[in-house]
């Protein structure tokens, strides 16, 4: 027995041009979609992880201050000594403010100037410190202040002005010191 093939019809042979152009329009725009949608994506995670170091330099900064508070407190409330001894490279406890900001590179450490690369040998956080007396303590047993230290940073430009989008990280604490 022989099989009956049944002809198409002239209008039902395959797509046309114009059914082909539309199918190529409407896959253009869904590839655009999910272009800008990873774009959005890389700068969000960009931005956050530039968020997450400068809140870490800003915590290292924050443990050197109360560090420095607790040595010079043990150093005037020590029992074995008559005279507290002199801390001559204390940076932050001694001081209301820094006389010049502190500046670390992209990866959160302090600049190395003799690096090629510029993730390395390039200032992208600046750190400053305020420091505001709270109380004295009893006479010869310290004083409490609170610290305030910031972090700037630039990682955004503004597209319609091309300026740098100054970003900020406060961190406070309060610190027992000599």
């Amino acid at each position: 027995m022989r099989a009956i093939r049944l002809k198409p019809s002239p209008g039902e042979q395959g797509f046309s041009l114009v059914e082909m152009l539309m199918t190529a329009f409407i896959l253009a725009i869904g590839v655009m979609g999910l272009t800008l949608l990873q774009v959005m994506s890389l700068k969000g995670a960009r931005g956050g992880k530039s968020l997450a170091t400068a809140i870490q330099v800003g915590e290292a900064v924050m443990d050197r201050i109360e560090m420095e508070g607790r040595l010079s407190w043990l150093n005037i409330t020590d029992s074995q000594y008559k005279v507290a001894a002199a801390l001559p490279n204390l940076a932050f406890v001694d001081k209301t403010v820094l006389a010049t900001p502190l500046t670390f590179n992209l990866k959160g450490q302090v600049p190395i100037t003799a690096s090629a690369d510029p993730a390395e040998s390039t200032p992208f956080y600046t750190v400053a410190m305020r420091r505001v007396p709270v109380s004295a303590l009893a006479a010869g047993t310290g004083s409490i202040s609170d610290f305030t230290v910031t972090v700037t940073f630039a990682d955004v430009v503004n597209p319609t002005t091309n300026t740098p989008v100054t970003r900020t990280v406060t961190l406070t604490r309060r610190v027992l010191h000599g």
